[in-house]
């Protein structure tokens, strides 16, 4: 099946860490489809557009990227140095240049009902990096995923929670006053960085969080700090102090939730989160396409948000389904 991280042995598999994905990706595709509302110029309410924007973006990504942290130094470890940098080619690399071709196809053959037109095949002769789009995240894991290698199988060996939590911190620390200008290449990982190492801390700890009242105060947690986000200066210590902090909030309240695993609806999101790669990567085109023709008959957004966000999540699946009959997912980045 598709994923965005390493995933762990089968026999072992949190089923949380799928749930957690599977909310993230049902927040990408809703988030996207909502700036694509903005762009058109449908939401007519910069208020309302900020609120929900921030809302989400305030951790989604985040919560990727600590996930992501959380199974990656157990799985570098059991796989030979080389084999687990040819993984990062195949499994980051190869999708991000695919499919950042396929997503210009897509909107040159959109023509002016695309929100940002482009016109003529010329218009495709470009080198994919620095990545464009939604691509970014692809990069800033495949820069984070080989440094990470390097460090533990080259320099440090295995590192314990309490050493990644405090690298953690000093790469917050350092990503947010560096005097070195982030730029296209590098902003993606530097931004997240320090949410994936408290991943590679939480991967390193067996230690579960459990019970209603730590569920509430998670949740109490959650809610205080997206209303104190309206307050916080809009600078890089915050955003990523907040989104680590948010993200491991609803973490806790995704593994308490998930001692529950058989409730229908924890698997419906489980399978979103195993699903997850496909989805992110394909999921714009459905919903912009979604958008184009919707338009046409109401400007009401509940209505394009309710179909834009199912067809960026149906879209990706059956395109998963046809790819399985013919071929192999992976031939697509799947």
């Amino acid at each position: 099946m598709m994923s965005l991280t390493a995933d762990a042995p089968p026999k072992t598999r949190d089923i949380s860490l799928d749930v957690a994905k599977g909310l993230g990706i049902i927040l990408v595709v809703i988030g996207h489809a909502w700036r694509g509302l903005d762009t058109a110029g449908m939401i007519g309410n910069d208020w309302l557009f900020q609120l929900v924007d921030r809302l989400i973006y305030n951790f989604h990504m985040p919560l990727f990227f600590l996930l992501s942290g959380m199974t990656f130094q157990s799985w570098a470890l059991r796989r030979p140095v080389g084999e687990a940098v040819r993984s990062r080619f195949t499994r980051l690399l190869w999708p991000l240049l695919l499919w950042t071709y396929l997503f210009a196809a897509a909107r040159l053959a959109a023509g002016d009902e695309a929100n940002t037109q482009i016109s003529g095949l010329q218009s495709l002769l470009f080198w994919p990096l620095p990545p464009r789009e939604h691509f970014w995240f692809l990069w800033a894991l495949f820069l984070q995923h080989l440094t990470i290698l390097v460090l533990i199988r080259f320099v440090t060996g295995p590192l314990s929670a309490p050493a990644w939590a405090t690298l953690a911190a000093l790469v917050v620390l350092a990503t947010s006053f560096t005097p070195v200008g982030l730029n296209a290449w590098t902003v993606g990982e530097a931004t997240y960085a320090g949410a994936f190492v408290i991943g590679l801390a939480l991967g390193a700890t067996t230690w579960r969080p459990q019970g209603t009242p730590v569920f509430l105060l998670a949740a109490a947690l959650f809610v205080g700090l997206q209303a104190l986000s309206f307050q916080l200066p809009q600078i890089l210590l915050t955003a990523e102090v907040l989104g680590i902090f948010l993200s491991l909030a609803a973490l806790t309240m995704v593994q308490i939730l998930s001692d529950g695993a058989g409730t229908g609806y924890l698997r419906v999101l489980a399978f979103l989160g195993v699903s997850s790669m496909g989805i992110y990567l394909s999921h714009t085109i459905f919903s912009a396409g979604t958008r184009a023709v919707l338009r046409r008959f109401t400007p009401d957004l509940t209505a394009h948000m309710i179909l834009g966000t199912l067809a960026g999540i149906i879209g990706p699946l059956i395109i998963y389904a046809v790819i399985r009959r013919v071929g192999r997912p992976s031939w697509i980045g799947f």
